[in-house]
């Protein structure tokens, strides 16, 4: 395993799980006295059976993760390269259980964070395009200004930034113990992953064969939602109210706009996981260009989101199938928001690619092409 993701990646799980188990511990200990910690929705397990056993099961959860975690260092110490396989079995048990006792509702959260985020993303790419190659950076950020102009203009974007960004400061508490949850899962899943890896046999050496056919149909999942949205800038819009409604209040359309950007965005990225730059960034970036890419920036955000859309998009069906109507409702959702699928699509991909990425590095005392040869 990389010695120097090892670390920081199991220090992270403990943060991360202590955290949770504190917080569920004192929801149990003190109901009603931790203020908005206290009206989180309820998560897969609060669902389905209450939740004081959600509560229990994320204490439980939380120290089955810090155990690994201190497992796993005094292993390390020893001088050991690769955990036992009933430890990362463990690992994984540990992380499951505490990313269904995340607040319910998380993805929604995320999906307007990650789509307002990108708007952001595309102004730094646009600074960078111009710095590299200045006319044709003009002209885009022309274009992308015309886009502004247009979204405020004719879809009153200033209320729904507003509008928005009052809902963020609301949702802080439930998005700090959500990120608790799933970082602490992502981070155990994480480091689990590069070390069951770490010597490519058996179904690791499967997930690399087949990581551009896997990282694609990972991709592809993104495609619903994305038709769905593009769709709403025609008279027959698709996952919508009705083409009225959007008529009547153009934010609400932008807001879908924007929100279909971001799916889109996200395939994209999961795509670079089999792409070149993904593996090194674009030459057009001033200052990063033909650069390689920090297995970390890849391999650490795709953890976080692969777990994040496994568990949410479990969230998502479990309230389907308590919905009343439930065929209708688990269908739409299993295929318009296919982050069930995603999830661990993304895990595999995510796997893949740093298992790929490994062979670039020669170990002390090996030629490179040994390692290549693998």
């Amino acid at each position: 395993m990389n010695t120097r993701l090892r670390i920081p990646v199991l220090a992270v799980a403990a943060v991360a799980a202590a955290s949770v188990a504190v917080v569920s511990l004192l929801r149990l200990l003190l109901p009603g006295a931790l203020g908005p910690l206290d009206d989180l929705d309820p998560g897969v397990i609060g669902t389905l059976a209450g939740v004081v056993a959600e509560q229990a099961a994320g204490l439980t959860g939380g120290l089955a993760v810090v155990a690994v975690v201190v497992v796993a260092l005094a292993s390390a110490s020893r001088g050991a390269s690769r955990s036992a396989w009933p430890q990362r079995v463990a690992a994984v048990l540990a992380g499951v259980l505490v990313a269904l006792t995340a607040p319910g509702g998380i993805i929604p959260l995320a999906g307007y964070l990650f789509a307002f985020s990108v708007l952001g993303g595309i102004v730094v790419a646009v600074v960078l395009l111009v710095l590299r190659h200045p006319v044709i950076g003009v002209i885009v950020a022309g274009f992308i200004a015309a886009v502004v102009a247009v979204a405020v203009l004719g879809f009153d974007a200033p209320a729904l930034f507003a509008s928005v960004s009052g809902g963020f400061v609301a949702a802080i508490p439930a998005m700090l113990v959500s990120v608790a949850h799933i970082g602490a899962a992502a981070a155990i899943v994480l480091w689990t992953m590069l070390d069951a890896g770490a010597s490519r046999n058996g179904f690791a050496a499967w997930v690399v064969r087949h990581r551009v056919a896997i990282t694609v149909a990972a991709a592809l999942c993104a495609a619903p939602y994305v038709i769905a949205r593009a769709s709403w800038l025609t008279p027959w819009p698709l996952f919508a109210p009705n083409a009225e409604v959007l008529d009547a209040d153009p934010s609400m359309r932008l807001l879908g706009l924007v929100l279909g950007l971001g799916m889109l965005t996200g395939g994209v990225l999961t795509l670079g996981l089999v792409r070149p730059w993904g593996e090194r960034f674009p030459r057009w970036m001033a200052g990063l260009g033909g650069r390689r890419v920090p297995v970390g920036l890849a391999v650490v955000p795709a953890s976080l989101v692969a777990v994040l859309f496994t568990f949410g998009g479990i969230d998502f069906l479990v309230m389907a199938a308590t919905g009343p109507k439930v065929v209708a409702g688990v269908l739409e959702m299993a295929l318009m928001l296919p982050f069930w699928l995603w999830g661990p699509l993304l895990a595999l991909a995510t796997w893949g690619y740093a298992m790929h990425r490994r062979v670039e590095r020669p170990q002390p005392g090996r030629p490179v092409q040994a390692v290549a040869a693998g």
